[in-house]
């Protein structure tokens, strides 16, 4: 059975919402991160690097969200474009995830909840790049129901969470009709709402 080291967090809820998708068996293995269980001799280990989520499957200690999503996809054959032609989209909304929408949105968590010093200009500009990677999202699903079509895939779910918690976030999606429908299709996913309730995300804050 594979183990997914994981604790409350956006790329540990990618993870788990795919695996619900899937009906994928797994042990969960909660990592603390807020109590810094990640710097563990033993966690390091699994992963040098210190991050959730990883997901094992005894042998290989595969990290990094996206990547996870993407090789869970391809066992599974679940989550990817039926079209073969959008096969380079889908990449290419992973890398999007992971270079702008994950940094700039988690900056504004970060700036906003977590850090020691407030730095007002650094939440400006990362509320700003956010707001108009809202309105470009928003954009890309004109006349479509999900990011790569008319398929769910792994690039909604890897979109999902960040977004999920916009007004957590003091985000807006007010005008982003596209968005906000394609946020209520996603959130009404029962394998959503099973990965939504593992996790409990109240709890993250």
């Amino acid at each position: 059975m594979m183990k997914l080291y994981g604790f409350n967090t956006i790329n540990t809820l990618k993870v788990v919402m795919l695996l619900q998708e899937t009906n994928e068996e797994f042990e969960f293995i909660p990592v603390n991160i807020r109590t810094g269980e990640q710097h563990h001799p033993d966690f390091r280990a699994v992963n040098p690097a210190g991050q959730v989520p990883v997901l094992s499957d005894g042998t290989l200690h595969q990290s990094e969200s996206n990547s996870i999503l993407f090789s869970l996809a391809k066992k599974t054959s679940w989550g990817l474009v039926d079209d073969p032609n959008r096969y380079d989209e889908l990449l290419a909304w992973l890398f999007y995830q992971a270079s702008t929408q994950g940094p700039h949105f988690g900056q504004i968590e970060h700036w906003s909840g977590f850090a020691e010093k407030p730095n007002p200009a650094a939440l400006a500009r990362h509320r700003e790049i956010a707001n108009r990677s809202i309105a470009y999202l928003n954009n890309q699903l004109t006349d479509k129901q999900y990011f790569c079509g008319e398929t769910y895939t792994i690039a909604d779910i890897a979109l999902f969470p960040w977004l999920n918690i916009h007004d957590h976030l003091g985000l807006s999606l007010e005008g982003a009709e596209n968005l906000s429908g394609w946020l209520q299709r996603v959130r009404n996913r029962p394998a959503t709402s099973k990965a939504r309730a593992f996790l409990n995300p109240s709890s993250f804050y």
